[in-house]
């Protein structure tokens, strides 16, 4: 069977801190909180590349659809992929959600990754993935640097996402995305709204408490590399607290915090 090439939008992502998470879970010793076993290792693995939104088939005139979806995962690099004219799918929007919930729940699991999404030719079956499309999304995603996953020029032409787009009552793909300080966009896991969470105040605030724990045991760690994306992740995080703060915790953007709720926000502040 000829292999060819086909127009598909392509995600590339680099945990991090592989390395360290796999000589952990080899070290694992019951009752040691420090340290993730390998169930919890392959179970974060497993969620990253099933996605959050966008699975495999879809229900269509009351039929399940096979989708063109395909991931792939080696070490620590994950790939998903799915082409371009998807007829059962939402298109792009369809990754940006997956990627932003991923990186909600991995970080209350304590994993961060940094990625590309890009588009154009991938071959992407079940051995095999090739193509400039994978080329250019792993190139992004060394430019990437920081934990984050940031997008083609191209995807955010033809996702129309505006720039700058504040979240109102409801999530909105445009909202997802922000635009960094070196220009650059990335799917934003700093600012999020109960939306995110189904409306569950908790969750935010445990999601907000677990994202600035992960951002503190960054500090310790002495490699100029990691410093280097605990400075990003620190200010990212604080300016979302000095929001948090001026709106003296009664608010999340447009969203009111219930009053029996605000003593927990006011334990997310700035470091």
């Amino acid at each position: 069977m000829k292999r060819i090439y086909e127009d598909r939008y392509c995600l590339f992502l680099d945990i991090l801190g592989f390395r360290s998470l796999v000589d952990g879970s080899a070290s694992f010793k019951k009752g040691d909180p420090e340290k993730k076993s390998l169930r919890s290792l392959l179970a974060a693995l497993q969620q990253i590349k099933e996605g959050v939104n966008y699975k495999d088939a879809v229900e269509v005139s009351g039929k399940m659809k096979r989708t063109s979806r395909k991931a792939s995962q080696f070490s620590d690099s994950v790939i998903v992929s799915y082409k371009k004219d998807e007829p059962y799918s939402a298109g792009i929007t369809s990754i940006i959600m997956d990627v932003h919930q991923l990186q909600l729940q991995m970080t209350a699991r304590g994993i961060l990754f940094r990625g590309a999404i890009t588009v154009g030719k991938l071959y992407h079956d079940d051995s095999f993935v090739l193509g400039p499309a994978l080329n250019e999304a792993v190139a992004l995603e060394k430019l990437a640097a920081y934990p984050r996953v940031i997008l083609d020029a191209e995807i955010l032409e033809e996702a129309g996402l505006k720039k700058g787009e504040a979240p109102g009552r409801e999530r909105t793909i445009s909202s997802m995305v922000a635009e960094d300080f070196d220009g650059v966009f990335f799917i934003d896991y700093f600012n999020v709204i109960p939306d995110d969470f189904f409306d569950e105040w908790y969750e935010v605030y445990v999601y907000l408490s677990r994202l600035r724990n992960a951002v503190k045991q960054l500090s310790y760690k002495k490699d100029p590399s990691i410093k280097m994306k605990h400075s990003w992740m620190r200010a990212k995080f604080n300016s979302m607290a000095k929001k948090l703060e001026e709106q003296k915790y009664q608010s999340i953007g447009s969203y009111p915090i219930p009053e029996e709720d605000q003593d927990l926000f006011r334990e997310i502040k700035r470091f």
